[in-house]
């Protein structure tokens, strides 16, 4: 039986101390007691050395991952993450193109999980073992290796200064403590759930000052043990998909013919460049810029899929809000937007969109109470319902999803 080498992820640079744990157990049984996970710390590239010739899972921090979920008239999975960035893109500030999709198995009401991540995040993430030309099997975002039974309670796992939540069969946050009670309540929405706290032996944290139905799982020594004890593959998505499923393959074939590739695409850039007038590079620079124009009006107006004349048709938009259509709402919600930031101060807008009477609005911040004070102020001036969609919180700020309904006087 082959070992595996289970190892988390927290910070790539080769001497970073790095928990690990060789585990002499089928990865892929299920089982929850795994014997002999004995985890220790060792520089990263020590630990990576340890790699040759085992089975490596990798499990990474998962407050870098978004979880959601997508629902698109197909049933293979391929199909699915082929449309996934198209539905989704309106969820994310960054452009598409430079996230990364993962999904995961068909579920009941036949949406399907998908995870989402940068692409620059997982090419840092694999870049050591790339170099040392050991194999990842699984990346794993440490969220959805917490236990999670349906309509069981939520799974919390205290660590190093980070609150690690799964809410859901693929639904998770992780935040920092001081923000745990606060972020807990905006993901409840209302109904207070149960929860599992997995508990270090050292860990002399009163839980019950959170007021819930609580149920501890005390006895682990570090919490890498809690991820391998508890990772259930069929209840997870590993991130090694697309472009990644088989990187270090592709390499192996790429390589003999990597020079010879690199002296004909550099004769080839030699040959264009000789031939490049002035006008071509111009025409270029329209159309980029066209396209840059094009991406914003869609991005405010997305019902408009089809774009023949954008002169004509933003004309059109503008005479439209002015004259009392059903998007006239833009301008007050825009108002209420920009009062309700300016008297809660703390929050910066990253992006901002209106579609069907809606303005959606991306928000960082450095402190989730700005956010309190924003519902409290929204819930006492008339014009605009503020909605959260979502908000995590981690030691580098908030990122906040608000949506912003009218309401009639």
């Amino acid at each position: 039986m082959r070992d595996t080498l289970y190892i988390r992820l927290r910070d790539t640079a080769p001497d970073a101390p790095t928990a690990h744990a060789l585990v002499n157990s089928d990865p892929l049984d299920g089982n929850l007691t795994r014997p002999g996970v004995v985890v220790r710390e060792l520089p990263l590239d020590e630990v990576i050395a340890l790699g040759s010739g085992r089975r490596v899972v990798v499990f990474v921090p998962g407050v870098d991952v978004r979880l959601t979920t997508v629902t698109v008239p197909a049933r293979q999975a391929a199909k699915v993450l082929q449309a996934a960035p198209f539905v989704l893109e309106d969820q994310f500030a960054e452009d598409v193109d430079t996230l990364h999709f993962a999904i995961g198995g068909r579920q009941g009401n036949g949406s399907f999980p998908i995870a989402v991540v940068g692409r620059a995040q997982v090419d840092e993430w694999l870049a050591p073992f790339n170099a040392a030309k050991v194999r990842v099997a699984a990346l794993v975002p440490d969220t959805l290796a917490l236990p999670w039974q349906n309509d069981g309670p939520w799974s919390v796992l205290p660590d190093a200064g980070q609150m690690i939540v799964r809410n859901g069969a693929y639904s998770g946050f992780s935040c920092v403590p001081d923000d745990f009670e606060l972020l807990l309540q905006l993901a409840e929405n209302g109904e207070q759930s149960s929860l599992r706290i997995l508990v270090a032996r050292d860990d002399a944290t009163d839980y019950t000052r959170l007021n819930r139905r609580l149920e501890l799982l005390p006895g682990f020594d570090h919490p890498l043990e809690v991820l391998i004890r508890h990772w259930k593959p069929v209840q997870s998505i590993d991130l090694l998909q697309g472009p990644y499923s088989q990187r270090d393959d592709l390499n192996r074939y790429w390589q003999p013919w990597k020079r010879a590739a690199k002296l004909a695409a550099a004769a080839l850039l030699v040959g264009i460049g000789l031939h490049i007038a002035d006008s071509t590079r111009l025409k270029r620079e329209v159309a980029a810029q066209q396209a840059v124009n094009e991406q914003n009006f869609r991005r405010l107006f997305p019902r408009e899929t089809r774009i023949i004349n954008l002169d004509a048709q933003v004309d059109q938009q503008l005479r439209l809000l002015q004259g009392g259509s059903s998007q006239s709402g833009l301008f007050e919600l825009m108002q209420s937007a920009a009062s309700g930031l300016a008297d809660n101060p703390g929050l910066t807008l990253r992006n901002i969109q209106f579609r069907e009477g809606v303005l959606f609005l991306d928000l960082s911040g450095t402190d989730l109470q700005v956010l309190e004070r924003l519902r409290i102020w929204f819930n006492s001036h008339r014009g605009a319902k503020l909605d959260v969609e979502s908000a995590d919180s981690n030691e580098n700020g908030v990122q906040i999803r608000l949506k912003l309904t009218p309401v009639a006087a």
